[in-house]
């Protein structure tokens, strides 16, 4: 490690790192677990699936708050695309603007939902156009096409919209046959077709990250020079906000990773091809961006995020396959091992574990996060949900398995510093379901059984996304599809800063 300090199988060998607790701690806050009563669907929308593939089933997602209301993308299998709106009930939840299915193999989807104050921009399909970026005012005459980015019937290929105040900054990627590389052009919208104008073209020598952040109004991406350096960008959507912050690492073959922002600061790793990770930080301005660790490649780094003064990472050693988290000072200084994770499979061959999902609210205190222990098939042989608030006595597994599936991960959304919902699995007859927990092992159960009393036995819940006092979601029900659904959540679920 660069930075110093003992490996993590050291560590644990020392005794330096501390067990993590299994008891439930004791909360100020109680319970703070919605109900089954509280759970309901909200609507049908989709018609019964002809798939047949519950876990594959799209359903509503794309999910932003937008004038107050919940806005959502549905894309149908017969490719008929629609936007909607919901205030949380059967009577309140209509389509915005409906599109449909086009000619040829199959219909793009309506998808990006990106919202500033006053304009909702998402990219969606129409026969003349084909995909192009759109608007909506929240009202079907106020939803309309931006711009035909690619004139004709070709798609664009729109990636980072972001909102930077009032107005949407975006990638547009082209593929460039001439020399079989992508061209990438940063470009800026206010709504109207004339203010729709290209920034910056950075033409087909680099490689933009589908990684970013966004810090204020400003959003923060990653260039790659595809035989030199990696730099962090920042762009408010002006062309004088459009600007190189650092160049990070000479490279070349020096990849970004886990980017994760807390509040003002964003945390992210750089990945070497000789194995070596470093851990960075930034607050969105170029003094403020600065290599924290480095960590050698004995091991595996994954970014958990920022509590308070430290920076929390784990580290997974090839040859132990033991995971330790650390902490690192933000302010600088050597990593400090926290607690070491237990893993009951190190004597039967591959059993590497890594993340799976991170989440964090909103001023959080915890970070909650999914680790998975692999196996020598595609399936891991566990899923643990854990949570920390950076020290070893609060570091606590939740629950285990969750999804033991390849092809569903559990998602992991903390709804509120004392309130996560994830999936988890069961003994039949209730399969994959939506689960909650207030950070204790106590106050971890099943929310609702959705669809063990039906033939697929699994909701496979995904796209938590809470909104004032509920948080909505998609899942596979009675319906034979994947319908909108939504839990409410009690007054005692959110610290006073979190409540709307």
């Amino acid at each position: 490690m660069g930075c110093g300090g003992a490996l993590p199988e050291e560590q644990a060998e020392a005794g330096l790192a501390q067990e993590p607790t299994f008891a439930p701690e004791v909360t100020a806050e109680g319970p703070c677990l919605p109900t089954a009563a509280g759970t309901q669907r909200v609507k049908t929308i989709l018609p019964p699936s002809e798939l047949g593939i519950p876990r594959f089933a799209m359903g509503p997602g794309s999910f932003v708050d937008f004038k107050g209301a919940l806005h959502f993308a549905v894309n149908q299998e017969d490719g008929r695309r629609g936007l909607w709106r919901s205030t949380g009930t059967d009577a309140g939840t209509t389509e915005v603007k409906g599109f449909p299915a086009t000619a040829g193999s199959g219909t793009p989807l309506l998808s990006q939902l990106t919202a500033t104050p006053a304009q909702l921009f998402f990219q969606a399909p129409d026969a003349a156009h084909g995909s192009e970026l759109w608007v909506s005012d929240g009202t079907t005459a106020g939803t309309r096409m931006v711009k035909d980015v690619t004139p004709g019937t070709e798609d664009s290929y729109l990636t980072h919209l972001t909102a930077a105040g009032s107005t949407l900054v975006f990638f547009k990627e082209t593929y460039d046959a001439t020399v079989f590389a992508t061209r990438y052009e940063l470009w800026k919208s206010d709504g109207t077709a004339a203010g729709t104008v290209r920034l910056r073209d950075f033409g087909t020598g680099v490689d933009v990250s589908y990684l970013d952040a966004k810090q204020g109004n400003a959003l923060l991406f990653f260039v790659r020079e595809l035989e030199g350096a990696t730099s962090l960008w920042r762009t408010d959507g002006t062309a004088t906000g459009t600007v190189q912050l650092k160049r990070l690492d000479a490279g070349p073959n020096t990849y970004p990773n886990d980017v994760r922002t807390s509040g003002a600061l964003t945390l992210f790793k750089l990945d070497e091809m000789s194995g070596l990770s470093e851990l960075w930080k930034t607050d969105g301005t170029a003094g403020g961006t600065l290599r924290l660790a480095s960590f050698g490649s004995t091991r595996a780094m994954r970014v958990l995020g920022a509590l308070g003064a430290y920076a929390y990472v784990t580290t997974t050693s090839f040859s132990t396959q033991y995971m330790v988290i650390y902490r690192v000072p933000l302010a600088g200084g050597n990593p400090e091992p926290v607690v070491t994770l237990p893993n009951d499979y190190t004597s039967q061959g591959e059993a590497f574990p890594f993340i799976e999902a991170v989440s964090q609210a909103p001023g959080g205190k915890k970070l909650y996060f999914a680790v998975a222990i692999g196996s020598n098939g595609p399936a891991p042989r566990d899923t643990q949900l854990w949570v920390t608030n950076g020290t070893a006595g609060g570091t606590t597994l939740l629950r285990r398995p969750l999804s033991l599936s390849d092809e569903y991960g559990s998602p992991v959304y903390a709804a509120a510093d004392n309130l996560v919902f994830f999936a988890s699995e069961e003994m039949a007859p209730v399969g994959l379901e939506p689960w909650v927990s207030n950070g204790t092992v106590a106050g971890t159960r099943r929310l609702k059984d959705i669809a063990s009393q039906g033939p697929t036995r699994s909701s496979y819940p995904r796209e938590f996304f809470r909104m004032g006092s509920r948080v909505y979601f998609s899942a596979f029900d009675d319906t034979l599809n994947a319908q909108l659904w939504s839990s409410a959540l009690s007054n005692t679920c959110a610290a006073p800063e979190d409540a709307q």
